[in-house]
């Protein structure tokens, strides 16, 4: 049994110092900056809904940016951009099948590893797919264990760090009627700070149920479910997710056929704020009120 036991050991110690790629396997060692492979020890912690959030900062030579925009795909760049009119987003692989978008309907809680393939050795099997690069994403696994039942969840608030610096309208009255006295006449008798009125303090969560066993003592086996809600500062951004997932790997004639069965469920729902709203919330007159009785703009007013 001790002997066993190690053999194991020196087993799963070989296989962490290897990584798959499209033409077998080669180690970690051997591959020192053409690829980079993260596991769960790696993975960013904290309150992250995101699966690009999982490894920014994480790898050299890759560059996630991501948006501050709810379910917006963050943009990633492995060694940086070769292409002035084509796409220069990597080419993304779960599990083995290339897939289409961006990772902002993957939940990063069914994520094993990933594995990202940067030069042009280790990405020459998916053809001009892999010329700006590869992310492998491996999800988890069943189990041969007992039933174990993991529920994970947060709630964050969300509030606005600064507001852009600007002048009042008791400010912006005085400059005028002292700069340009023959202008004072278009000018309101309000206080108005526009930047308040598109921003909003918000709340997000993010819950996640997860069932990892041995089905009928034969099947290891692994079912996900998780929500995501994320209302974005500026008002009307919304981002809402459901998912759901499973895994099923049997083995089968003694172990030499072994099938790898998985299935996953995605409902995004998404609303863009106009985030014009941004700049113009800076440049308007501070000293108009937002509401006119007489417009038939709705009772808001509206400059024309």
């Amino acid at each position: 049994m001790l002997e066993a036991q190690q053999r194991d050991s020196i087993k799963q110690r070989d296989i962490e110092q290897v990584v798959l790629i499209g033409y077998g396997a080669k180690k970690k060692s051997d591959l020192t900056g053409s690829i980079t492979a993260l596991s769960e020890k790696d993975f960013n912690k904290g309150a992250i809904t995101s699966a690009e959030g999982l490894l920014n900062g994480r790898t050299s030579g890759v560059v996630v940016t991501q948006s501050g925009t709810p379910g917006n795909d963050a943009v990633i760049r492995v060694r940086g951009g070769s292409s002035l009119l084509s796409s220069n987003d990597p080419l993304i692989v779960i599990d083995g099948l290339p897939v289409e978008g961006g990772l902002s309907s993957i939940n990063p809680n069914d994520i094993e590893s990933f594995s990202i393939l940067k030069d042009a050795s280790s990405t020459a099997i998916y053809g001009n797919r892999g010329s700006n690069g590869v992310i492998l994403i491996t999800t988890k696994k069943g189990s041969k264990k007992k039933l174990q039942v993991s529920f994970n969840s947060f709630t964050t608030y969300n509030t606005l760090a600064k507001n852009v610096d600007v002048y009042n309208g008791d400010q912006f009255r005085e400059i005028i009627n002292t700069m340009a006295p023959d202008k004072a006449n278009l000018l309101g008798t309000a206080n108005t700070n526009w930047q308040d009125l598109i921003f909003r303090n918000t709340a997000s969560f993010d819950s996640n149920l997860s069932l990892m066993g041995n089905l009928f003592d034969k099947i290891p086996s692994r079912l996900s479910i998780g929500h995501t809600e994320n209302e974005g500062l500026l008002l009307t951004s919304n981002y809402k997710r459901s998912t759901a997932s499973f895994t099923l790997n049997p083995t089968l004639f003694d172990n030499h056929l072994k099938l790898n069965i998985s299935g996953n469920y995605t409902y995004a729902f998404r609303t863009n704020a106009d985030e014009g709203a941004i700049g113009s919330a800076i440049s308007y007159d501070p000293t108009q009120s937002p509401y006119d009785a007489q417009t038939p703009f709705a009772g808001y007013r509206e400059w024309y």
